[in-house]
């Protein structure tokens, strides 16, 4: 979020998210250790963070017509787009790169990307980028929020439509992973319905949060935030996808949900206020780079030094692999934010001029 709109608490606890999801990513890619709460719930922690950015700048006011949901669709474009069709491109390179050929329909893919759509496709498998399946699904969202707007301010409605979306997850979760287990019903159960309720609990928060702010300290957030990870690493499962199910499956989602809300109320000081908007300004490029970084590394560097694969490296050599990829993904992240990623939206909103609302992210 940006200007007076920004909730810096929000901030601090989307860059952790984001650096959970890489650090999960870069042990287990490693086989260091297998912590799949910390990339679970840290993917889940974005869908309620972006219901409720969304449900605090938007109302059925801004995007209640049709000029103005178009505007939003093409703000969130704006802010999705940029960075992920040019990782998705390079990894179109890399794999042809490594294959020696290059990928069919790779073209058509990128370009059905492009337009998030997939979300609506098994996400799983039809999206390039790494990670890119959440994408597809949050855009599908995005697509809902009109309606979702119009049933915020409605306390009766907002409860039903909670519940109901929380039986659905629950029932999704339940005949997927809970049937076939996590890696075989990955495909399956990576759709829209088994996060509707997240995101929805998220619009929620914002919701309340445009209603009313309760400032609390920064040793709140502090708190808050140590605690989630704490939680998050002790209930982490023998197997991936137990944390899905089962007490975990109850614990985890609610614990989730109260940390957005705390985070949305924590007043940050002044000192604080660079390293939580540097947090926010980071998250979309580590989330969609560290995978380029690594496997880049994994894939064209490393053979061409030893025979060794990544896995099989000694300790402290993957080790410092997990701290150089975790620094570098965070300062190309930045980079990418300031000189490619800013720019280009701030170009994209001067070309559609004042069809454009003032607000939005």
């Amino acid at each position: 979020m940006s200007g007076h709109d920004r909730v810096l608490g929000w901030d601090i606890l989307r860059g952790l998210c984001a650096l959970s999801v890489m650090v999960y990513h870069l042990m287990y890619w490693q086989d260091l250790a297998t912590v799949s709460t910390l990339g679970t719930y840290g993917v889940y922690l974005f869908f309620i963070l972006s219901g409720a950015s969304l449900a605090y700048v938007y109302d059925a006011q801004a995007i209640g017509s049709l000029r103005g949901f178009a505007a939003f669709l093409a703000v969130r474009w704006l802010r999705l787009a940029p960075l992920y069709i040019a990782v998705c491109a390079l990894f179109l390179v890399m794999l042809a790169a490594r294959n020696g050929q290059w990928v069919p329909g790779g073209f058509e893919l990128l370009a059905f990307n492009a337009t998030f759509l997939f979300g609506a496709f098994t996400p799983a498998v039809t999206a390039l980028a790494i990670g890119g399946w959440s994408l597809g699904i949050e855009f599908m969202f995005y697509l809902a929020m009109p309606l979702l707007v119009r049933v915020l301010p409605h306390a009766g409605v907002r409860l039903c439509v909670l519940l109901a979306l929380v039986a659905l997850q629950w029932t999704w979760i339940d005949r997927t992973v809970g049937d076939l287990g996590l890696a075989a019903a990955t495909h399956a159960y990576h759709q829209v319905p088994a996060f509707a309720a997240y995101f929805f609990a998220g619009c929620l928060i914002g919701h309340a949060r445009r209603q009313r702010a309760h400032a609390l300290p920064p040793r709140a957030g502090a708190v808050t935030w140590v605690f989630i990870a704490v939680l998050l690493i002790a209930l982490a499962p023998s197997v991936s996808g137990g944390e899905l199910i089962g007490w975990r499956g109850v614990v985890l989602p609610l614990a989730c949900v109260a940390v957005v809300w705390v985070s949305g109320q924590v007043v940050v000081g002044p000192r604080a206020r660079p390293v939580a908007q540097w947090l926010g300004d980071i998250t979309y490029g580590t989330y969609l780079l560290h995978p380029m970084l690594f496997f880049g590394f994994a894939w064209f560097v490393l053979p061409a030094v030893t025979t060794t694969s990544a896995e099989a490296l000694a300790m402290p050599v993957r080790l410092t692999i997990l701290v150089v990829g975790v620094a570098l993904s965070c300062g190309l992240a930045a980079a990418s934010e300031r000189a490619f990623e800013r720019p280009v939206r701030a170009a994209g909103r001067r070309l559609l001029g004042r069809w454009l609302p003032p607000r939005g992210t």
